[in-house]
């Protein structure tokens, strides 16, 4: 049965970090992993809504999710992985975690600043509770 690995990317270091880890990485299975590439997208004002229509507002976060996937695509594919691409709108954990349960995903792959105690705790971190919530294993690559 092929695995399912999901990439949470917001186009920082960290987690193209992450992206070369699983590039690297999905070679070494048996079979290769079935890698599902995702940004999410924070929700903008709901008075935004006023002023620009919602197909605008829908194009203004797709353009900016493969924006942010850009470079991690380009870095699976360059080691023969196609992702399949998703580009969400939501709290950024909450969105990971309900999309690892939702398509049945056997680990999240994620980056991190790879703050620890108390800096760990103050931030709040979307690994973090990415790891508290999810119902999968976490892979945290810094």
């Amino acid at each position: 049965m092929t695995q399912k690995w999901l990439l949470p990317i917001d186009g920082s270091e960290n987690s193209l970090n992450a992206a070369q880890w699983v590039a690297t990485h999905a070679q070494t299975q048996r079979e290769l992993p079935a890698i599902h590439l995702i940004n999410v997208q924070a929700v903008l004002p709901s008075d935004i809504g006023r002023f620009i229509n919602a197909e605008t507002i829908k194009e203004f976060h797709l353009e900016n999710g493969m924006q942010a996937l850009a470079a991690a695509r380009d870095t699976l594919s360059a080691a023969g992985l196609a992702p399949t691409i998703h580009v969400l709108i939501g709290d950024a954990a909450s969105a990971i975690t309900e999309f690892a349960t939702s398509h049945a995903c056997d680990q999240i792959v994620i980056g991190t600043r790879g703050h620890s105690g108390l800096a760990g705790t103050l931030l709040g971190s979307v690994a973090m509770k990415v790891v508290h919530h999810a119902r999968v294993p976490v892979l945290l690559v810094r």
